[in-house]
């Protein structure tokens, strides 16, 4: 099958986990991650960190600087959640000193973002995006047989995480050049080229999106499948 141009040329046969179940524990993890206590989050993590480590240092670099994006949004939460709407004061404590019970929800508020963060971030890195929506279009059979066209769905999810990068650098470009070092007006100026080179047609979408034909699971990725799953739950338990 010939890719079309501007998309990579799809896994016919991915290695590893099948990407349908590589969908389906991230989906579970990030199911039960709100259950997590702060030592399962911490376990979680280091594992995920584990599997960037071994997938190689590229790996783990975007991991790393996609934690780094979220970094405000991070010290928000923990801001929030000590000082912000903290539990009820305990008499004769003041007010700038928050209890440990403050500084655990905080932590763990804040860790399950950083976990769904690594986790997506590495399915994205370990996983072609044609890959990752031909394993969507297999979770999404069972719609297919009630006469609801998956297929569009899943080639437009590829289109879309296609150019998404391609976007991302293009924005990063217009606030370059000095821009962002003007302030508000530099922003402003950042906005205007964007939309300017949006339409002019500078970052354009792939023409299509073909996604490969995966084969059937195999026992191995069932026997994968289920000791994540037991995984996921097992970690809740903690």
């Amino acid at each position: 099958m010939e890719p079309a141009a501007g998309v990579a040329a799809p896994d016919e046969n991915p290695g590893g986990l099948h990407p349908a179940f590589r969908i389906v524990l991230l989906v579970a993890l990030a199911a039960m991650l709100f259950r997590y206590s702060l030592s399962g989050i911490a376990l979680a993590l280091a594992v995920l960190m584990l599997g960037a480590a071994v997938s190689g240092g590229e790996t783990l670099r975007g991991i790393l600087k996609s934690l780094g994006r979220i970094r405000w949004l991070l010290l928000s939460i923990v801001i929030i959640y000590l000082w912000v709407a903290p539990e009820p004061q305990a008499a004769g404590r003041p007010w700038y000193l928050p209890a440990w019970s403050d500084i655990e929800i905080a932590l763990q508020r804040a860790g399950v973002l950083v976990v769904l963060v690594t986790a997506v971030e590495l399915l994205r890195r370990r996983t072609s995006v044609p890959a990752m929506a031909a394993g969507l279009l297999v979770l999404l059979a069972p719609l297919a047989r009630l006469g609801i066209d998956t297929g569009v769905f899943a080639r437009r999810l590829a289109m879309t995480l296609d150019a998404v990068p391609l976007t991302a650098e293009r924005v990063a470009a217009a606030a370059g050049a000095g821009r962002v070092d003007r302030g508000l007006a530099g922003w402003g100026d950042a906005a205007a080229a964007l939309v300017r080179e949006l339409e002019t047609g500078a970052i354009e979408a792939p023409s299509d999106a073909r996604l490969p034909r995966l084969p059937r699971p195999r026992v191995s990725d069932w026997c994968w499948l289920a000791a994540g799953l037991a995984a996921c739950w097992l970690v809740g338990r903690l």
